[in-house]
């Protein structure tokens, strides 16, 4: 082999391997991993047909949340009206026990329960 076809073999080598370490590099990137949780401050129903169909502000005694469920305590069971909540758009299950409702709302649900909370202290 003449020389400036071995340079050329040489090179056309290098420029295929580096290629191909780039594309290994970007399909088996490392992805960054979230050390926080995300939260939303929308709701995609209305507040006040929520309170409705719980039997109004009066009926619910308080609110609590965790990252994706709403625990609502209330003080009349029959005052609710878990079919119309069932309809309600971003309510994606519901768990109904003897004193209180457990709604799962997704990221938005520590947001909900402060909204309840600042509706329950208005009314007081």
């Amino acid at each position: 082999m003449l020389n400036k076809n071995k340079f050329l073999y040489i090179f056309l080598i290098i420029i295929t391997l580096g290629l191909i370490l780039i594309f290994w590099r970007k399909k088996y990137k490392i992805l960054k991993t979230k050390n926080y949780l995300t939260t939303d401050n929308e709701i995609t129903f209305s507040m006040q047909d929520l309170i409705l169909y719980l039997g109004g502000i009066s009926n619910i005694v308080s609110s609590s949340a965790t990252q994706k469920i709403v625990r609502i305590s209330f003080k009349n069971k029959t005052n609710i009206s878990i079919e119309k909540i069932k309809k309600l758009n971003g309510i994606s299950g519901i768990a109904f026990q003897s004193s209180n409702i457990s709604l799962v709302v997704g990221n938005c649900a520590n947001y909900l329960s402060t909204l309840l909370n600042k509706e329950l202290n208005n009314h007081e």
